[in-house]
């Protein structure tokens, strides 16, 4: 999958059950480390709150959540699968509670925590961004027009070029199409090319 969706810009909501505050913000971040210092900035605004629950998705493999003292599994979990349910990706989502005096319970906190982040994603502009790949590759002059056509071809652009010794060109194109341009490269230029990185 090339095309996968991601927070357009950061968005919130609130809610109050049973006289606890939620916030919920969502925020786009680019790595782990970026979510993680994001998170820090927040619980830094809410130095005075009770809990500041997150959960971050990064890819399929990295993401991460945190209850922050609730009871296991009440709140980043939640967070998390509401995230997951829209298929989104280099998300950070954190809910910030102020404890209104009421228990919620095991099952209430769940909805609670989950209603919050839904609703800040009912204020989330997303847009949709494109695994790439990088590819630099040297031909001679003559097959120069190759690299074009099939860049063409294969939704790929140019992104550097020198005309020193030969032609190098650094190119980006969609990932999962890369192995193909390749064997389509080699065909058009009888293998008169070299992949450089």
């Amino acid at each position: 999958m090339d095309r996968y969706k991601i927070p357009a810009a950061p968005a919130s909501g609130k809610l109050t059950i049973k006289g606890s505050r939620f916030i919920a913000q969502i925020f786009p971040v680019e790595s782990k480390e970026d979510a993680e210092e994001k998170y820090t900035t927040v619980k830094k605004q809410f130095y005075d709150a009770t809990h500041n629950c997150f959960a971050y998705r990064i890819d399929e493999h990295t993401f991460r959540y945190s209850d922050d003292g609730e009871p296991s599994g009440t709140a980043g979990k939640p967070i998390l699968q509401v995230l997951e349910s829209r298929d989104l990706f280099e998300v950070l989502c954190v809910v910030t509670r102020y404890f209104g005096g009421k228990k919620l319970g095991t099952g209430g906190l769940i909805r609670a925590y989950a209603d919050a982040a839904k609703e800040a994603l009912k204020n989330l502009k997303i847009k949709e961004k494109i695994k790439l790949k990088t590819l630099q590759v040297k031909t001679d002059y003559v097959n120069e027009k190759h690299v074009f056509h099939l860049l063409n071809q294969f939704e790929g652009h140019v992104k550097s070029s020198d005309y020193s010794n030969g032609v190098t060109f650094c190119v980006e194109l969609p990932q999962s199409k890369a192995e193909d341009f390749l064997l389509k490269l080699q065909d058009a230029t009888n293998g008169q090319f070299e992949l450089i990185k």
